[in-house]
């Protein structure tokens, strides 16, 4: 199969070469690829493949000196040329859409299918992707387009897009496979003081971790000031928050982020004392429905349904994947502890549906005696 590349993509690539003429291209490039650094390269016209595979190749060696996080920013910058093409391939306020306006306009990049959407769902995609290239090659064409889906994204107002390759085809898998997850959280969505201080004390207090690799220069200020507690802060900087914390403090670990709902609880007790009803688990739970708009600005947990020793609760959150669950284990902790110190005994829990799972929301129930 003769493969093709539109020269919009193979453009960029000829201007970062012809820009350093103290490299020796000729090492990596063909006599038939020389050429396309003279001739003007148009946008909608089709180019060798071959010639796409060994200007990259070269570029990651010379320039990126192997680096993939240079390699996936330039990925970030091409949307704007692409977006030249596709004008109307970027749907603000609608990531969904503009995934699947991408799906649709994919073929026009390339003669073959080398990325395909796999699955489409609310607030996450799986991609795959099979650049049939060499390995260094295959790798920054994957970063490349990692970085493109991420700006992709941004652009059409995604927060805190998250990634996760589940197997590489570089590393020798038949294909690569990654995940994409984002937040739908809004501007206007806030967290109350009480609960963001206590991400801001951690970020503080561990200092060894480069903080600056989860959070945007708009949250930094926070680090610096004195956190109110029944003042409303940004939902979207407590989650990045959460994510770098879950990463750094707790290593990834969900126990952990439910161990410190549990440790979380006194701190509520104390502020709200008539939030515990001794000797009557299912009263306090009624209690922190009422109070639960003291904690965010929209309905992030309902109390769903309670009946002797059983609870039903909604838990949504809006945030990634990532995100999303990590604080649905919080609340998990918060919940236990809620239950014990009101008298429950022999707490037990199940999950009836999960959202960082692809379940449209997350069902908590919880049974004791």
């Amino acid at each position: 199969m003769d493969r093709k590349v539109k020269g919009a993509f193979l453009a960029d690539f000829a201007r970062m070469i012809k820009a350093r003429k103290d490299l020796d291209w000729s090492q990596y490039l063909q006599p038939q690829d020389l050429r396309f650094l003279q001739d003007k390269i148009l946008p909608r016209e089709w180019y060798p493949f071959d010639t796409f595979e060994r200007m990259g190749s070269a570029i990651v060696k010379e320039i990126a000196h192997g680096n993939m996080e240079i390699v996936r920013m330039w990925g970030r910058i091409s949307v704007e040329a692409l977006k030249a093409l596709h004008q109307d391939m970027v749907v603000a306020g609608n990531p969904y859409e503009s995934l699947i306006r991408f799906q649709v306009v994919r073929k026009d990049f390339f003669s073959f299918n080398p990325v395909n959407i796999t699955v489409f769902f609310q607030n996450y995609a799986k991609v795959e992707s099979a650049y049939q290239m060499s390995a260094l090659a295959e790798e920054s064409a994957v970063y490349q387009s990692l970085g493109y889906l991420e700006r992709l994204l941004e652009l059409s107002g995604a927060n805190n897009v998250q990634h996760k390759f589940l197997r590489k085809m570089w590393e020798g898998s038949p294909s690569t496979v990654m995940e994409l997850s984002w937040s739908n959280v809004t501007p206007e969505m806030k967290v109350r003081g009480i609960l963001f201080q206590d991400y801001v004390r951690m970020i503080k207090n561990f200092k060894d971790a480069d903080w600056n690799r989860y959070l945007l220069p708009r949250d930094l200020p926070f680090l610096g000031e004195k956190i109110g507690q029944t003042e409303w802060y940004p939902l979207e900087s407590f989650e990045r928050m959460g994510i770098g914390i879950l990463n750094e403090i707790a290593d990834g670990s969900t126990e952990a982020a439910r161990f410190f709902g549990q440790s979380d609880v006194e701190t509520q007790v104390q502020t709200n004392p008539g939030l515990v009803c001794p000797g009557d688990p299912l009263e306090s739970l009624l209690r922190f429905q009422v109070l639960r708009s003291s904690f965010f600005n929209f309905n992030a947990i309902n109390v769903e349904s309670v009946h002797g020793n059983f609870a039903k609760l909604r838990i949504e959150y809006r945030m990634c994947r990532l995100a999303e669950e990590a604080a649905t284990y919080q609340a998990l902790g918060f919940f236990e502890k809620l239950l014990k110190l009101a008298g429950a005994k022999n707490v037990d829990y199940q999950f009836t549906s999960k959202s960082w799972e692809g379940d449209p929301t997350t069902i908590l129930e919880l049974k004791w005696l």
